[in-house]
């Protein structure tokens, strides 16, 4: 691929800040949002308890509901909720949520969709919001998070489906892991319980194993990106491998890197179970001994602010990542004046497409003069052609020059990089525009 590179000065700029009022400190919470073929949202990401408001509810006053655990007095103090801390993960991807809105004694949201996966009221399939593992036995907005806790909302969650969950062989407690290591060409042995309580409860303080038994015939296999974006385990893979009585089972990967599988198990075309956790496992390649940066995914996201979209806002046309990017330019009128002290000059980033029909991409950067220093920078996207688009974080550092971004299949992204020098005085500046194919 041959790309064009040039200096571009990303000007530090005096930013304002509005400061909310009365702001919680953000939690990090791990949410899964497990749709009715694909996984929808996975990952660790800060939240707190806020207003939210679902697609039809017409009715919702200004601002949004109140879904920050004060709902129907079940808690003294606001904090994170499973049903604000998803709207938050679905933000992060550029999706939204519906639910039906039930006033006292619960003041709180029936959700019926969650992206592009609505409820079916004729088959029964309905969604359900479990916490370390257990269904909570009140609303999504009403239940109060703790740090290191993990949401699941899952669909057809009641129909008795066993919830799978995917560990590193011999894991003993606690939060499910994100990441593993494997050698390349040798045998990884993972092991898969199952949870099939469908009674309310209250949640343990952690994720834990207690309530799980070993499930016997869990296809442990490879992820792939489906046509909507979203990740789908190819139990047609000859990686896949199946569980034994013990739960147990191993698995070989013939090719480095960051390697992603999950479990489930597929009847008749339709998943028997609710598919398990993520295990994103890194297979060196020798001498190597590491597989570079995690998976974006793998690191804590933010849920974008809500920007409305206003005169300037919109980066000026950059064309095609990959093909002949040309500097970036300020937007006229609305750019803000730089400063006259520090710049942070950066080598136009690079963008490898080399990965584009999984929905990944490579950007990489050289830093040609740090000026004050930089404190840390950002890449994010923004849907070409959608109404009311808005940016959303793909990667984020402190340190490093490249990144791996995962991008949603079928739409065309306008990516961006932000830097923040150590003054914390920020400015944003284009990359280009990447299609990724449907």
């Amino acid at each position: 691929m041959r790309t064009a590179s040039a200096a571009f000065t990303v000007a530090l700029l005096t930013l304002s800040l509005a400061v909310p009022t009365a702001q919680a400190t953000p939690t990090e919470v791990n949410v899964r949002i497990e749709g009715r073929t694909e996984t929808l949202f996975e990952g660790p990401i800060l939240t707190e308890g806020h207003n939210v408001r679902a697609s039809s509810d017409m009715k919702a006053p200004k601002g949004g509901r109140r879904c920050n655990g004060l709902n129907n007095g079940q808690n003294p103090t606001p904090g994170p909720t499973p049903t604000a801390a998803s709207v938050d993960a679905m933000s992060i991807i550029d999706e939204d949520f519906d639910g039906l809105w039930y006033g006292e004694p619960f003041e709180d949201y029936f959700i019926k969709r969650w992206g592009p996966d609505g409820q079916s009221e004729a088959k029964g399939e309905f969604w359900g919001v479990a916490v370390n593992n257990v269904f909570t036995s009140v609303g999504g907005c009403q239940y109060q998070l703790d740090a290191g806790d993990e949401v699941l909302w899952a669909y057809d969650a009641f129909s008795g489906r066993p919830r799978l969950g995917l560990y590193t062989a011999g894991y003993s407690g606690g939060a499910k892991p994100l990441t593993a290591m494997a050698e390349l060409n040798e045998p990884f042995e993972v092991e898969v319980d199952a949870w099939d309580a469908t009674g309310e409860s209250d949640p343990p303080a952690s994720p834990q194993r207690i309530g799980s038994e070993p499930f016997e015939g869990a296809e442990v296999a490879p992820m792939t990106v489906g046509s909507g974006g979203y990740e789908k385990v190819d139990t047609g893979s000859s990686a896949m491998v199946e569980t034994d009585e013990h739960g147990l089972a191993e698995i070989i990967f013939t090719e480095p890197g960051w390697q992603r599988i999950k479990a489930t198990v597929v009847g008749s075309g339709k998943e028997s179970v609710v598919r398990s956790n993520r295990l994103d496992v890194c297979v060196p390649d020798p001498p190597a001994t590491d597989c570079g940066p995690l998976l974006p995914d793998d690191l804590v996201r933010t849920p974008p602010p809500v920007e409305p979209e206003g005169p300037g806002e919109e980066e000026p046309s950059q064309p095609e990542a990959g093909g002949q990017p040309g500097s970036a330019q300020q937007g006229s009128g609305a750019a803000p004046t730089p400063t006259a002290v520090g710049q942070v000059q950066l080598q136009l980033p690079r963008v490898d497409r080399s990965r584009i029909a999984q929905g990944l991409v490579k950007v990489s950067w050289r830093v040609l003069d740090p000026g004050a220093g930089i404190e840390k920078w950002t890449i994010s996207s923004k849907t070409l052609g959608r109404k009311g688009g808005r940016y959303v974080t793909r990667a984020r550092g402190k340190g490093g020059t490249s990144a791996a971004l995962r991008l949603p299949a079928g739409g065309t992204y306008l990516l961006r990089i932000t830097v923040t020098d150590t003054l914390g005085r920020s400015s944003s500046a284009a990359i280009g525009k990447v299609p990724v194919p449907a």
